[in-house]
């Protein structure tokens, strides 16, 4: 009953004495046919899988933290899973067109997920949607809610696309794994869970930790490898399979899912005290600066609220204060040690029902000369209040 990291030490697992092989190497064909088969944890309905792949041109997007981005020492694996899992797709299938569309975002969960959704996913039109977000959510009754939200919102896209859930862990077995299985069964979606496959190996002897990753959570090339592999056996297995009949979107949740309206506001369109400006991604931005500062009140009908701003490793950049109707205030923290530019997304509740609620935004005393960047605003639960 010890964790994943006590059986692996006890099994002498070390990074420094993983031999230099990819897992394929290591186990021999049949046994790392039997290890991508294992992590096919649930088939769920394949009718949307089948109509996805019905077309002569599929686009697959992914949404994903930093192991679906292929990120490894502060650099990118040359061919990270979602690449090598296309690739297969593309040899199998020489007669249809892939198209990869990588949404993935070092340190971001579900919540940045939904941004993506109601931004990005409109853009590219995807048939099928990977999300890898087992490490980087919480088992709060937060972040289940904004996971709920993102399936249900993508289940509701007008291309109705197939989804499908890949599962990756901790070296110590740290995985939302028990609340996103029953968020995918509840909705007939299928599940690679890499995390569960992985850890019976290593217990069982088969492999060690640093077979797979570099890192207590970061896969290098030859981990990469094997999750693509996963997904293209379970993409394979499930379209093998007759078509089921079209499972509708069911009515009710499994848990609960607050944040399916959500509503991004256009920032652009904005008064407030802050600068507009359009960031490196090419999208709108409000820029807090010393010309361009102070508090901003903004009256809105809504249950709560999403902010996402981003966060350097810069002494340049604020700490600001978020809060709905003077409640308690938020910190967010425009510097941070680890910071790179990366978005960071923050939720304001404002209660079980719709009202009107004033938004206040304002930079710490100290650091009212400081930069501050406001990527995203949305809403759920109602609409911007018009002006008199």
């Amino acid at each position: 009953g010890g964790s994943l990291l006590s059986d692996l030490k006890a099994a002498g697992g070390d990074r420094h004495m993983a031999d230099p092989v990819t897992i394929r190497e290591k186990l021999g064909q049949d046994a790392y046919a039997r290890l991508c088969a294992a992590a096919l944890t649930l088939a769920g309905n394949n009718a949307r899988l089948h109509r996805a792949f019905s077309a002569g041109q599929v686009r697959i997007a992914f949404l994903g933290g930093s192991v679906t981005a292929g990120c490894l020492d502060n650099a990118y694996v040359p061919e990270p899973f979602p690449l090598h899992g296309v690739q297969r797709l593309r040899s199998a299938m020489p007669g249809k067109r892939f198209y990869l569309y990588d949404y993935s975002i070092a340190g971001t969960g579900s919540d940045y997920g939904l941004v993506c959704v109601r931004r990005e996913l409109s853009l590219c039109r995807p048939q099928l949607v990977v999300v890898e977000y087992g490490i980087n959510d919480a088992k709060t009754p937060e972040s289940i809610g904004c996971f709920e939200s993102l399936i249900r919102l993508l289940l509701q896209l007008p291309e109705k696309p197939a989804v499908c859930l890949l599962l990756v862990g901790m070296e110590d077995g740290y995985c939302c794994r028990a609340h996103m299985t029953r968020i995918a069964a509840h909705y007939g979606l299928p599940v690679v869970d890499a995390a569960a496959a992985l850890e019976d190996a290593i217990r069982g002897g088969q492999l060690t930790w640093w077979d797979y990753a570099a890192d207590s959570c970061h896969p290098h090339p030859a981990g990469h490898q094997w999750l693509g592999d996963c997904l293209f056996a379970g993409l394979n297995e499930w379209l093998s399979a007759p078509a089921d009949a079209p499972q509708p979107l069911p009515p009710a949740c499994a848990y609960h899912a607050p944040l399916t309206d959500l509503e991004l506001l256009f920032l652009d369109a904005l008064e407030s005290p802050y600068e507009h400006r359009f960031g490196e991604d090419g999208l709108p931005m409000l820029l807090h600066t010393a010309d361009h500062g102070g508090a901003w009140q903004l009256p809105l009908y809504c249950r709560g609220v999403l902010l996402v701003y981003r966060q350097y490793a810069s002494h340049d950049y604020a700490t600001f204060y978020a809060s709905l109707d003077g409640g308690d205030p938020v910190p967010l923290r425009g510097y941070s040690l680890f910071g790179w530019g990366n978005p960071v997304t923050v939720l304001l509740s404002g209660g079980d029902t719709s009202g009107e609620h004033v938004l206040t935004l304002a930079p710490a005393d100290c650091d009212r000369n400081l930069k501050f960047e406001l990527v995203a605003l949305g809403i759920w639960g109602g609409k911007r209040k018009e002006s008199d």
